[in-house]
């Protein structure tokens, strides 16, 4: 049987496996007797870092797994689970959640709920999901209806809590029912992310826009990283429609791509066969590379995946897999979003600019400083003319995180330039007016 995975993420909030490290934030957010009094009487009160430390141990232990820590702006937040109930019962799951006093009413709960509600119905298999909540917690109520649980029954007088009586009102969501809205049935492992929709059917006309011109500068300062050695074997990651990978191939490299993007790729190869070219484009997902030590040199412009994912852990999860590809010595050149552009150039006009750039405008930027993740829209049309709107936001870094990265995976150097489309260049001293920062990354000293 397949393993689910065991992050998963809608963007904003990330729902995934318990650290060890957990222990002492969620002692911290679960020693409140604001979130106690909405829970059982089982959970401790007042709560240790030996409490957090027993129960974490306990959830990863779990087979299959149930409970999950709640990220939000890379922060563990809370905790939410199903309890899957077992004889003629086996396949109905009971939910149960609690989330810190300083992020209530922010929208994370409902959208944790969905996550884990698609977990269940997908990879445990259960058909019903349901939730008692104490009749006076009416803030649970609301996430409930809002996640699409409809009020099942009222058990009078069910509870005591605190010495009082009162009703336990019983939600319930079901598997028919949540296909049939959409809501926490397919949202983590059907739904596209904004990065896989923007680059589907969006070959012919990503290679017109402005940022594709400076492919044969970027390639000479490549050649000349490379030494100008033709036997060096080359992986092109996130490869899009092969404008590197065709150059550096007519100039004799042996270049691989690869793509999560099927458009890309299609068009990737269709432009490689009319230029008479041989190149491997594959398909696979850049946090998961299935290369080991084959690759001499590591490419990844133009942002190439990184550093478009969801979470911090899933960008680093694409130069982990980078450098596992890589033999000894081994370089990764590539670019990113460089932070302190928008810092320097004030948060706010970054924020109120609406960008035409191509065949894309952006819009709505909203600039988290807690996560230096920006949030925009951005609106396109596909290479059939259809009208695209997508709710995107990326990650940008300063060089101190860059470097930090690199180096805890085992890169003795790394060198960050400013990014200039087309004439990349070490003489290039990485500015605040850089709105793309060059990293090159060694084995060697």
């Amino acid at each position: 049987m397949k393993t689910p995975p065991l992050t998963f993420t809608d963007g904003v909030v990330t729902i995934r496996k318990f650290r060890r490290s957990d222990r002492f934030r969620m002692a911290e957010i679960a020693n409140n007797e604001k979130v106690a009094e909405n829970l059982r009487d089982a959970f401790p009160s007042p709560y240790s870092v030996e409490h957090a430390e027993k129960f974490i141990a306990m959830c990863l232990r779990m087979k299959p797994y149930q409970v999950f820590a709640i990220e939000y702006g890379g922060e563990y937040v809370g905790n939410i689970g199903l309890h899957r109930n077992d004889d003629v019962y086996r396949k109905t799951a009971e939910l149960g959640y609690f989330i810190g006093e300083p992020y209530w009413h922010k929208g994370i709960t409902p959208r944790a709920v969905n996550l884990i509600c698609d977990y269940g119905f997908r990879e445990l298999g259960v058909i019903k999901i349901y939730s008692g909540v104490f009749s006076f917690n009416t803030a649970s109520q609301r996430v409930l209806e809002k996640c699409g649980f409809e009020r099942e029954a009222v058990l009078r007088n069910a509870v005591i809590k605190k010495g009082q009586i009162c009703d336990e009102i019983r939600y319930a969501k079901h598997l028919e029912t949540a296909k049939e809205t959409g809501t926490g049935s397919g949202a983590t492992t059907g739904r596209k992310q904004w990065y896989e929709s923007l680059f589907e059917n969006y070959g012919k006309k990503y290679d017109s826009e402005n940022f594709t011109t400076g492919t044969i500068g970027e390639c000479d300062f490549l050649e000349k990283e490379l030494g100008y050695d033709r036997t060096k074997h080359i992986l092109d990651v996130g490869c899009g429609t092969g404008r590197h990978a065709i150059e550096l191939t007519k100039r004799g490299y042996n270049v691989t791509g690869i793509d999560l993007s099927e458009s890309q790729l299609k068009r990737a190869a269709e432009k490689a066969e009319a230029e008479g070219l041989k190149i491997t484009f594959l398909r696979h997902d850049a946090r998961n590379l299935p290369f080991n030590g084959e690759f001499d040199v590591a490419i990844m412009l133009c942002e190439g995946g990184f550093p478009l994912m969801e979470t911090d852990e899933m960008n680093f999860d694409i130069l982990r897999s980078v450098k596992r590809s890589l033999r000894k010595p081994g370089k990764f050149i590539f670019t990113t979003l460089n932070g302190l552009f928008p810092l320097y150039h004030s948060v706010e006009k970054f924020c109120n600019d609406t960008t035409d750039e191509g065949n894309a405008t952006y819009h709505s930027n909203t600039f988290d400083l807690m996560t230096f993740r920006d949030h925009n829209i951005t609106e396109f049309e596909d290479d059939d003319g259809n009208k695209k709107i997508l709710d995107c936001n990326e990650r940008y870094y300063v060089p101190s995180e860059i470097t930090w990265m690199l180096k805890s995976l085992g890169f003795r150097t790394v060198d960050i330039m400013g990014a200039k489309l087309g004439a990349y260049s070490r003489a290039d001293r990485l500015t605040t007016e850089d709105f793309e920062m060059l990293v090159v990354a060694s084995d060697k000293v």
